[in-house]
């Protein structure tokens, strides 16, 4: 079940905002060929966590449905390509999507999080994520989620530059499958979607933002 790729819920996204899009984000990964699949943020503002169907109710920036976002999603979900076996594999490494300073971490827990009984266990210990938040101009912040154990590759007050190597994926956390949660949000922590869209605002925070809906943004560095 794929609305099992949680995290702690953020405020809910933001419609538009006020604050100058001159800064612009790369794709938090540096191999885009890594990636199996993308699950977007959640527009949809009610909460349908009391239906039957749960998760699966929800709508993205460009008005598609479950599987592509899940009920409450806040962040965007690349999927790494292989699952577990691409993770033991190497896995992926992911990159800063801006120049910014490092404000948080988290390292050190288990990263082989995964379904059990329609639950995600991580054999028995609690459900810790291994993170990164980047903070850059105007108090946005990017949000690195569900890293691999003893990956996370900066501290708290490093400057890093768009394309630095923060860690890599894993499934740590309240996670299900390897990936990435990328999250955007504003200095009220309001979430932001990167992405385009009639239902999220009207110019992208990508430095490419593709005319298909499952398209990544190209891996290169914008101004700001």
């Amino acid at each position: 079940m794929l609305w099992l790729l949680l995290t702690a819920c953020s405020p809910t996204p933001a419609d538009d905002t006020s604050v100058d899009l001159g800064l612009l984000f790369r794709l938090p990964l540096a191999t885009p060929s890594d990636i199996s699949g993308l699950i977007g943020v959640d527009h949809d503002p009610v909460d349908h966590s009391d239906s039957t169907l749960g998760g699966a109710i929800c709508t993205t920036y460009d008005d598609r449905h479950f599987p592509h976002c899940y009920d409450g999603h806040d962040g965007s979900d690349y999927l790494l390509d292989g699952g577990f076996d691409g993770m033991d594999a190497g896995s992926s490494v992911i990159v800063a999507a801006a120049d910014g300073v490092v404000v948080d971490t988290d390292d050190g827990h288990f990263d082989r999080c995964r379904p059990v009984n329609g639950e995600v266990s991580c054999d028995g210990g609690p459900l810790n994520a291994n993170y990164v938040i980047v903070e850059h101009e105007d108090g946005i912040r990017t949000l690195y989620w569900h890293m691999m154990r003893d990956s996370v590759a900066v501290s708290v007050g490093d400057d890093v530059q768009c394309g630095d190597t923060l860690g890599v994926i894993g499934s740590s956390g309240n996670s299900s499958i390897p990936h990435l949660h990328f999250e955007v949000n504003d200095a009220d922590g309001v979430v932001i979607n990167p992405y385009a869209g009639a239902l999220s605002q009207e110019r992208s925070w990508w430095v490419e933002q593709g005319d298909d809906p499952e398209a990544l943004p190209a891996d290169r560095c914008g101004g700001s």
